[in-house]
């Protein structure tokens, strides 16, 4: 056995000396990208791209490495990974040939591909051989890492609610955050653990951590994530009624504190889900139209339907303690139709994890059969190594017998070096000749390539014209398009009436008139029909006053067929002016609508 054991080392050995040394710029090079690894992923990414090219001429070691940094960057710069490949082969390698850290970081970054991947088993199981390669009784120990794949597993067990599991993996990632000092990821696993101890209706112990996490947020300076981890608390007091105040402190605050609110003091995207948790404050206090409105505002542009449910839900508990019955009727299908709907999704991802936990097994022999390959490989590598070393003393003692006899050979050759002189210079004269050749060739190419040159010069002049030419006519079907659009709409019947109607100060208009101007406008403009539906705040009275700016009704006509004053018509027109296109003033509404909608007439 120690004969083994001597001869793997003298074989290591002598790999080492064949293999060479590296170049020590290199690895500084490739040491200071990893400094900037956890605070600057960009930067490390630009670097180790920069260093692509040189990458071809390292030692397999320093290629290695390279690769292992790469996959580092692209997961701390939130990459997504789409194959394991490189990630096995850095197993193998550093497995055999790296330290503890090294071992660690390789199955690590296996884990988190098998994460992108969406196979979770794999994922833990790579996770859990990286958490057993780590020594960490050694001062050394790369305690950062081992911290954050205990998060990787905790996050896994999140999504499978495996809460209990993903308590004991925040735990364990906590545990090695304090001794490094990682305090932002301590914050992130006590606010995570509040989450699951909500989902197991464990809501004080949740509370308690929310309180912690806020206050450590404060006590590290990282005031904006106070009042982003501040949602959950106001989501657990709207719905107790003791702590309403609590909650509407902590509204207030968010409000004057967050940068989460743009210029008009609006939340955009799923971030309007806090518009949820205050309707249920103003319903917890009875305040129902304060509650509507703030349901409503949920609502924002390509929002998912599955994520209707909380304004569906708030607005079926307004009206439901209205009475209003065909409200009641409304609402109560929509939620039912965004709960199935939910269900349905959730369906397919349960079925799915069942079907990646049902594969676990197959996945285990899998990487059984792989190690064995891996060890194979390994067995034949070194035998290899062996076999090189054998043959490169055959071939020392080899070259020493050829050495005495190219002495005894060398006067054979200084007089083949006469002869071959002699075949040079012959060899030479006639590549002058085949010279001379070629530069005429040469001659003939440049004149060819000239004439060449000269006939696409004029391709391309005439390319240009004609491209003008074509752009202009695009232009001049476009505005014609747009023009004969709506000429055809001033033609229609009820536009042809109401220009009459307008001839008679004394006039009115019924509401088939309105309804069949409501029609013609949707088949004509329906780009502006969707814009009044989802802007803010227009009613029906507005809507009407649009449609008669489009038709250049006077004023005083418009006032008298809406049977309000020609001031209110003035104060409608600025209003709607603000909405679609943010000006102030009347006066611009029509010539904004034109050019919007395309609204293109020979009219006057």
């Amino acid at each position: 056995m120690k004969t083994t054991k001597t001869i793997i080392i003298v074989i290591l050995f002598a790999a080492g000396l064949l293999a060479g040394c590296g170049d020590k710029k290199t690895d500084q090079a490739l040491s200071y990208i990893d400094t900037l690894m956890n605070h600057q992923p960009d930067s490390a990414l630009h670097m180790l791209d920069s260093l692509m090219v040189e990458k071809p001429h390292w030692v397999r070691s320093q290629r290695m490495r390279y690769d292992l940094l790469r996959l580092k960057a692209e997961n701390k710069a939130y990459v997504p990974f789409s194959s394991d490949s490189i990630a096995q082969a850095l197993v193998s390698y550093y497995n055999f040939w790296g330290n503890a850290n090294e071992r660690m970081m390789a199955n690590y970054l296996l884990g988190c591909v098998y994460r992108d991947l969406g196979d979770s088993p794999r994922a833990i199981d790579a996770y859990q051989t990286a958490i057993s390669k780590a020594d960490t009784t050694n001062s050394n120990c790369d305690f950062y890492t081992l911290s954050c794949i205990y998060a990787q597993i905790a996050e896994i067990y999140h999504k499978q609610l495996l809460f209990s599991n993903e308590l004991i993996a925040r735990s364990s990632s906590n545990h090695f955050a304090d001794i490094v000092n990682d305090t932002l990821q301590t914050i992130l696993n006590i606010s995570k653990s509040a989450s699951a101890y909500i989902l197991l209706n464990k809501k004080d112990s949740a509370e308690i951590l929310l309180e912690r996490a806020k206050q450590l947020y404060l006590k590290t300076s990282f005031v904006q994530e106070v009042w982003q981890s501040s949602t959950i608390l106001m989501y657990m007091y709207v719905q107790d009624s003791d702590k309403l105040s609590e909650a509407k402190r902590l509204m207030d605050e968010y409000e004057q504190n967050s940068y989460l609110f743009n210029k008009h003091h609006e939340l955009t995207g799923p971030r309007r889900l806090y518009y949820y948790y205050k309707g249920q404050y103003h319903e917890g206090i009875n305040n129902l139209d304060s509650a509507e409105y703030y349901y409503r505002k949920v609502l924002y542009p390509n929002m998912p339907f599955t994520a209707l449910n909380s304004m569906y839900k708030g607005l079926l508990s307004v009206y439901t303690k209205r009475h209003e019955t065909d409200s009641i009727a409304k609402y109560a299908r929509l939620y039912c139709e965004v709960n199935d709907s939910s269900i349905a999704k959730k369906d397919q991802e349960i079925t799915a994890k069942m079907a990646a936990t049902y594969n676990y097994g197959h996945y285990q022999k899998e990487a059984l059969e792989s190690e064995s390959k891996a060890n194979i490989t390994r067995i034949i590598l070194l035998s290899f190594i062996f076999l090189v070393i054998i043959v490169t003393l055959f071939l020392w003692n080899k070259y020493q017998k050829v050495k005495k006899q190219r002495q005894q050979e060398l006067e054979n050759l200084k007089a083949e070096h006469v002869r071959a002189t002699d075949e040079y210079s012959r060899n030479l004269y006639t590549m002058q000749l085949l010279d001379k050749t070629r530069q005429q060739d040469i001659a003939l190419m440049q004149k060819d390539n000239i004439e060449y040159e000269e006939q696409m010069a004029e391709l391309k002049e005439e390319n240009r014209r004609l491209a003008k030419l074509i752009k202009n006519i695009e232009q001049q079907n476009g505005i014609l398009r747009y023009l004969e659009n709506t000429n055809e709409f001033m033609q229609t019947r009820i536009v042809k009436r109401l220009k009459m109607l307008e001839l008679n100060p004394l006039s009115s208009m019924k509401e088939a008139d309105w309804a069949e101007l409501d029609a013609e406008i949707r088949k004509f403009f329906p780009d502006l029909i969707i814009d009044i539906h989802n802007a803010p705040n227009i009613s029906k009275q507005k809507t009407r006053v649009c449609f008669l700016v489009i038709l250049q009704i006077s004023d005083s006509c418009i006032a008298n067929w809406l049977n309000l004053k020609p001031s209110r018509i003035s104060n409608i027109k600025s209003e709607l002016n603000e909405v679609f296109f943010a000006e102030t003033s009347a006066r611009t509404l029509y010539n904004n609508l034109r050019q919007k909608y395309n609204i293109i007439s020979s009219r006057k």
